[in-house]
This record gives C-alpha cells, sequence and structure tokens, in this order.
C-alpha cells in the first residue's frame, strides 16, 4: 500500500458526507454550470465622494464651534467702560457742611415784664442750649449742644450791637467758653428774661416747662 492509497483513506474516513449517497452526474454538471457562470457580487461601498467629504464636514463642525464660542465671548466680556469693582453710595462724612442759623439781638428794651413759660412758649420759634465757641466784629457764634424748639441746627451766630445786653441773664454779655439758652422769634432774639447763661437761676426749669 503505497502513501497515496493511506492518504486516501484517510481523507474518506474524515469525509462528513462519505456515508451520503452521492450525487447524479447530470446535478454535479449543473452545479459545475453554475459555479463558472455565477458573477461574483462586490460588497457595497460608500461612494468616494462621501469618504472625501467626511473631513470637510468635520472641519465645517469644529468651524462652526469655534465661531459659537467666540460669539459667546464677545457678548458676556465685561466692557471697558464697566467698573471692575462695586462703587459705594454717597456717605456721610465729618467735613459736611454745618447747619447754621442766623439771629439778631437787640437793643436794650425800654421795658420788660417778669418771663414765664407760657410766655416763652407762645412766643419762641426756636430755643436752643449752645456754648460760644468765637466772638468776631459783633458776631457771635454758639455750637448748638440742644435744640429746644425748631429746626435742628449746629451752628447759631448772633449779630449783637456791642458786646452787651442788659436784659440778658447771667453777665449781661456773650463771653466764649460759656454755656448759654437762647430763644428767638422771626430771627430776632429774646431777652427780656429768655435768653442767658445756662447757669442763670430758673432759666433751665422755665425753657423745660415750655418746651
Amino acid at each position: 500500500m503505497t502513501d497515496d492509497d493511506d492518504l486516501r483513506s484517510r481523507l474518506r474516513r474524515a469525509d462528513p458526507a462519505a456515508e451520503m449517497a452521492p450525487l447524479a452526474p447530470d446535478r454535479i454538471a449543473h452545479l459545475v454550470e453554475n459555479t463558472m457562470t455565477t458573477t461574483p457580487t462586490a460588497t457595497p461601498s460608500r461612494p468616494a465622494t462621501t469618504r472625501r467629504n467626511t473631513p470637510l464636514l468635520t472641519l465645517a463642525a469644529a468651524a462652526l464651534v469655534l465661531i459659537a464660542a467666540v460669539g459667546g465671548w464677545l457678548l458676556l466680556r465685561p466692557q471697558d467702560n464697566q467698573p471692575t469693582t462695586p462703587v459705594a453710595g454717597p456717605a456721610t462724612s465729618a467735613a459736611t457742611a454745618s447747619t447754621v442759623t442766623d439771629i439778631t439781638a437787640p437793643g436794650i428794651a425800654a421795658k420788660c415784664v417778669e418771663p414765664s413759660a407760657d410766655q416763652l412758649k407762645s412766643s419762641a420759634d426756636f430755643a436752643f442750649a449752645g456754648t460760644v465757641t468765637a466772638i468776631d466784629a459783633g458776631t457771635v457764634t454758639l455750637k448748638v449742644t440742644k435744640v429746644y424748639h425748631g429746626a435742628a441746627s449746629d451752628q447759631v451766630r448772633v449779630a449783637q450791637t456791642g458786646d452787651a445786653s442788659e436784659t440778658m441773664l447771667g453777665s449781661g454779655k456773650f463771653e466764649t467758653g460759656k454755656d448759654y439758652l437762647v430763644s428767638s422769634s422771626k430771627g430776632r432774639m429774646l431777652i427780656c428774661g429768655y435768653s442767658g447763661e445756662a447757669a442763670s437761676p430758673g432759666l433751665a426749669q422755665m425753657y423745660d416747662a415750655a418746651f
């Protein structure tokens, strides 16, 4: 037995169709003819134009994203003329100008009646306590420490003739550094016992009773 005979024997034993009935000669001829005459069908592939267009579409999409990002930044970026830090509103400063009230001290009255809290309340439209800070050229400047009646004020300037009034309680005149109680009506200082040194007997009590 040759090697070829042994190989054929092994192939027949390994053939899964060895026990099947052999095909008829006309069936074999038909299968051979179909095999020889049938044209293989190629696997369809994407057109070349599609493959070429893919990189272009990718670039176009990237460009649109870049344009959108730049446009958003231009819309949202801070303007050059806008402040970068919050600006505080106006605040009250010690340098703010003081409120000053001007009144005039009249001359010596010919006749005075006894002062009373009721008369002070009905006559005065402004009454305050203050300290004399300066006397210059007939004008007395007082720093207001308390307003009893009338509009609030920080300073009061009293224009007087000479430097004394015999009808002011106390020494009868304004002196720098001393405390005074002063009332006025329509810009004129009330005398005859209604204005004077704060320490004058009964004056502070009359102001408290009137206002």
